[in-house]
């Protein structure tokens, strides 16, 4: 059978969509404050002498379980990932440099750059007139 004598002309069409060049792995944020300014003191001091609390901390605000706080190694790990979730511009060889060269120093960035996000307690929010059982059962009663 001859292709003209086929009852509908059919030409395939190529159909080409052009999208957005976004690179999902460009990190263009900054950190809110630099890695040695160590603003506040109290923060900074806090991080330096109860060190192994401040991480616990930092954990705990990241989501992860409070006892990997404690590891010393810890502190690189929290950083990648609030780095990594924030979009902030590093690496991990960075991260690492920066954990070993000032535990406290670098607590102290992350806490701040929480704090920034809304994410960390601030005094305000530690007193509280309800306690977190009335809270819990104040939230249940609207539902």
């Amino acid at each position: 059978m001859n292709r003209s004598s086929y009852p509908y002309n059919f030409h395939p069409t190529v159909v080409k969509q052009q999208y957005d060049s976004y690179n999902v792995w460009a990190f263009e944020n900054q950190w809110q404050t630099e890695l040695f300014s160590c603003k506040p003191m109290s923060r900074c001091c806090f991080a330096c002498f109860c060190s192994c609390c401040m991480g616990c901390k930092l954990a705990k605000h990241l989501g992860e379980t409070t006892i990997i706080g404690c590891c010393p190694c810890s502190l690189v790990y929290l950083r990648t990932k609030l780095r990594t979730a924030r979009r902030i511009e590093g690496s991990c060889c960075g991260d690492l440099c920066a954990a070993d060269c000032c535990y406290a120093c670098t607590a102290t960035q992350m806490a701040s750059e929480l704090e920034s996000q809304g994410m960390w307690d601030i005094s305000k929010q530690n007193k509280s007139k309800h306690t977190r059982n009335e809270r819990f059962h104040q939230y249940n009663s609207y539902n």
